[in-house]
């Protein structure tokens, strides 16, 4: 069965065809620009953050924990690339949550005793439900590998309250950043809306749900069952919910589809 654990997304052809349009400029320095905010602004409003350009979700974990300094937490089940610590109290502690979540694909609350690193790599590919960010929100992650499938383009942003005095200077300053992916991360979210991949794609994920009895998870790669057969996709030993990756059934379906 073509389920797996890995979510390995895929490029629609139009926006292929898009991407197929971008010709990067390869020579001389350019000021970065990014439009990020205003086309996330209606799943969630970063108006307060200041905002850097990153290699992926990935970069930004990498470098948020490279000068972390407080424990981390994190739920089971999350986002397995954070290190963390199994400390669950309040004092010198700070939360990462991916919202919608890792673990099932569906929207969670963010918890406010605590300050919070927020993960939203889902946005894009689930239906538009505004987050509201309380203050002890410091950091949000966000890149378009899960919606559009282009990983391979590395595109990536990294939102602070506070300004970064090193990726201020490396890429503000200095214009040291990934120009290439950054004129095709632009390109994609000025020609389509946040909803794109999900309104696109959520009737076909859920034809795949009913025809294996699965229950469709707010992220529309994914879905979720408490069927034993499935016991391996259980994110962490205290729970019945498996997480299956439906990104192959998806694609078989939508190329049928598209015939």
């Amino acid at each position: 069965m073509a389920f797996t654990k890995l979510i390995d997304t895929f490029i629609l052809p139009e926006v292929q065809a898009e991407l197929d349009k971008v010709k990067p400029q390869l020579n001389g320095r350019h000021q970065y620009e990014t439009n990020i905010k205003t086309w996330l602004k209606p799943l969630i409003d970063l108006k307060d953050f200041y905002v850097y350009p990153m290699n992926g979700i990935t970069e930004c974990i990498n470098w948020w924990q490279q000068h972390e300094k407080r424990n981390v937490r994190k739920a089971k089940g999350d986002y397995e690339w954070v290190d963390y610590n199994k400390v669950m109290t309040v004092g010198n502690t700070i939360a990462y949550v991916s919202c919608p979540s890792s673990i099932d694909g569906n929207y969670t609350e963010i918890p406010d005793e605590v300050p919070v690193v927020l993960d939203i790599a889902y946005a894009g590919c689930v239906p538009v439900k505004p987050i509201k960010l309380k203050d002890n929100v410091e950091k949000v992650f966000y890149s378009l590998s899960k919606p559009f499938g282009i990983g391979n383009i590395r595109t990536g942003w990294y939102f602070t309250r506070r300004p970064d005095a090193k990726l201020h200077a490396l890429s503000i300053e200095a214009a040291y950043y990934n120009h290439c992916a950054n004129q095709y991360a632009e390109h994609v979210i000025n020609t389509y809306s946040i909803d794109y991949i999900h309104t696109e794609l959520k009737d076909i994920q859920h034809s795949v749900c009913a025809e294996h009895d699965l229950t469709p998870s707010d992220c529309i790669w994914l879905a979720t069952s408490t069927d034993e057969q499935y016991k391996d996709f259980r994110r962490h030993e205290h729970t019945d919910v498996a997480r299956l990756c439906i990104t192959e059934l998806i694609k078989e379906y939508y190329g049928k589809q598209s015939r």
